[in-house]
């Protein structure tokens, strides 16, 4: 059977924030938005991006594979969303953002199933053919949690909600307010960073302090005798706070993600002071970040131990003249579990 391609350009207004996550906005044009119909031919359920590829015919009877990627395994799963959606085989609709320099290559958002659903792959993304889909479960996009357990307070699993920002703003570098407060040093940096050479998000490449605390995975905090650790599904990354009252960061050596020492402020917060971060990136957008940067952070439980409010200030003195502050906030769901996350790299082009 001859499957016809459908391509359909358009300018959108797309929440660019929905999409950063592993530097899809920096691989795929998220300004252009095109569908496109054909056979799935091969599927590969995985983080960072699950993969697939389709066999489209256009009206003249050419043939073309396409290379296509989408959101995280991990981030379905948080979701809810069952992957049997898509099996090889299967005759499918997408609509999603071309690649900047690869021909045949596209992040899609929406599916449309041989059956008719059509599924929404981010938190942001609207429906375009039908009112039968498959999305997040409704409680993922609530800001706020279950009110129970208390009793909990610090020490449980987290999940982001998805309809909040990013903890990290993207245009840092771009802004008048933002290079007003970057040194020379940095804008220097910044000015020279380059995307397909310097991007630090590819190929599974961990992330560090700061810009693993944005991971949008769930996390489990926990004591380790005196001293507590945060796992975040994203890399399967392991944070150690040391809690003892002589811990010291002077003679440690320097890390993706540093030395931490945490202090109770009371019995329903946690600062944390970080040094000897190495990672090298502020925001991975190109602010750099030197080994003498520091960071102090505060994890606030609620009353209702429903929410956990989260504030980082970060300080470096070699590309920053005022520190900067950010906020999130996390929520419990009873059911959250932190997976493995098991990243497979992408084949170089």
């Amino acid at each position: 059977m001859m499957i016809r391609m459908g391509l359909v350009l358009c300018l959108i207004g797309f929440p660019i924030s929905g999409l950063t996550h592993h530097a899809v906005a920096g691989s795929y044009d998220t300004s252009t938005l095109i569908e496109l119909e054909g056979q799935v031919t091969d599927i590969l359920w995985r983080n960072p991006h699950v993969q697939a590829s389709m066999r489209v015919v256009d009206e003249n009877g050419e043939e073309a594979e396409w290379e296509m990627a989408t959101t995280a395994l991990s981030n379905m799963r948080r979701w809810q969303i069952d992957p049997s959606f898509m099996a090889v085989g299967d005759t499918i609709r997408v609509a999603g953002h071309p690649a900047h320099r690869v021909e045949n290559r596209l992040y899609f958002t929406n599916l449309l199933t041989g059956d008719g659903r059509e599924v929404l792959l981010g938190a942001n993304v609207e429906r375009r053919w039908t009112d039968q889909t498959i999305e997040m479960s409704a409680s993922r996009r609530q800001s706020v949690g279950f009110t129970t357990a208390p009793e909990l307070g610090l020490f449980r699993i987290w999940s982001t909600p998805d309809n909040i920002p990013m903890l990290l703003p993207r245009d840092i570098g771009r802004t008048a307010a933002g290079r007003a407060n970057l040194t020379e040093a940095a804008l220097s940096a910044f000015d020279a960073f380059e995307w397909a050479r310097d991007n630090p998000l590819q190929n599974c490449a961990p992330k560090g302090m700061p810009m693993i605390m944005e991971a949008p995975y769930p996390f489990e905090i926990r004591q380790d005798g005196a001293n507590i650790l945060w796992h975040n599904e994203e890399f399967d990354t392991v944070r150690t706070i040391h809690m003892a009252p002589d811990a010291s960061a002077e003679g440690q050596p320097d890390s993706l993600l540093g030395y931490s020492i945490g202090r109770w402020i009371d019995d329903r917060t946690l600062a944390v002071t970080t040094s000897n971060m190495n990672w090298g990136h502020f925001d991975g957008q190109g602010v750099p970040m030197s080994t003498a940067a520091t960071l102090e952070e505060r994890f606030t439980v609620s009353e209702q131990g429903d929410r956990l409010d989260y504030t980082m200030t970060f300080a470096d003195p070699e590309y920053l003249v005022e520190p900067m502050t950010f906020s999130k906030h996390w929520v419990w769901y009873p059911d959250a579990a932190v997976g493995d996350y098991d990243c497979t790299p992408e084949a170089e082009d």
